[in-house]
């Protein structure tokens, strides 16, 4: 999702992209990147990631570490090689008390090892298709929108920040040209998940209930955002732009 939303941004700054993953055919474990050394930057967003029912889903923790280490060990020995200058992508749940975190952990050392640019971002959204990678508040809106109720899977205390992918990637832009090496990619705002739900259950007259498990919570505020980023989207907003996706989706 944000690359995709990266991609449309860049092109329309009149930069020439390539875009490699595996909707374009290209696996990142293991194809040879050779014939890109002559880009001149780098953006490294490429990760085996889902929303939280995916990542805390024990059967997905073996493919999470393996696809991710490989990729980790194709993609920096080609910045390595290279010397290109790059942006990782890391995440405010990079931690060593989950799977997805250490993985991120990994990749955070290996940029600062190589002199890159860190950003971790404290939750994405913006419309995606559903599927079991799809994120909560995509799954909050079409649950609402088709059966009129939105049942969490915790007790919804956990608190999260959400960052619109608008301005994510416009942001992303910005960092390209700032001399920092670190960010945290949000603009400060607290939501617990059950507020979040109720938030979206209103707009769409529907109920909401919550679950008896309590979520992860990893509360800390940021500490490398700066001046620079510029936010246009509230999550009431966003929520919206969510909400009008979704009918088009249902309305196919």
């Amino acid at each position: 999702m944000i690359g995709s939303h990266l991609c449309q941004y860049l092109l329309s700054k009149g930069e020439e992209v390539v875009s490699l993953d595996l909707t374009t055919g290209f696996d990142l474990r293991k194809d040879d990147l050779t014939p890109y050394r002559n880009v001149d930057f780098v953006w490294f967003l490429a990760w085996e990631v889902g929303g939280s029912k995916f990542l805390t889903d024990q059967n997905n923790f073996i493919s999470i570490i393996k696809n991710n280490t490989q990729i980790c060990a194709n993609v920096f020995q080609f910045l390595e090689d290279t010397k290109i200058p790059f942006l990782f992508a890391s995440t405010q749940l990079a931690a060593p008390d989950n799977v997805y975190g250490v993985t991120k952990l990994l990749g955070e050392n290996w940029t600062k090892a190589l002199g890159g640019k860190i950003v971790r971002f404290w939750n994405v959204y913006g419309w995606e298709d559903p599927g079991e990678r799809s994120h909560v508040i995509t799954d909050m809106v079409l649950n609402a929108l088709s059966k009129k109720h939105i049942q969490l899977l915790t007790t919804g205390e956990e608190e999260r920040q959400f960052i619109f992918a608008e301005d994510c990637v416009r942001n992303l832009y910005t960092i390209k040209s700032l001399t920092e090496n670190e960010f945290d990619l949000s603009d400060g705002a607290w939501i617990s998940i059950k507020a979040l739900g109720t938030l979206i259950a209103n707009k769409l007259d529907a109920t909401i209930s919550v679950g008896s498990v309590k979520g992860y919570n990893n509360r800390m505020d940021p500490k490398h955002n700066v001046d620079a980023f510029q936010f246009q989207y509230n999550i009431d907003l966003g929520i919206d732009q969510v909400i009008a996706e979704g009918r088009k989706y249902l309305s196919k």
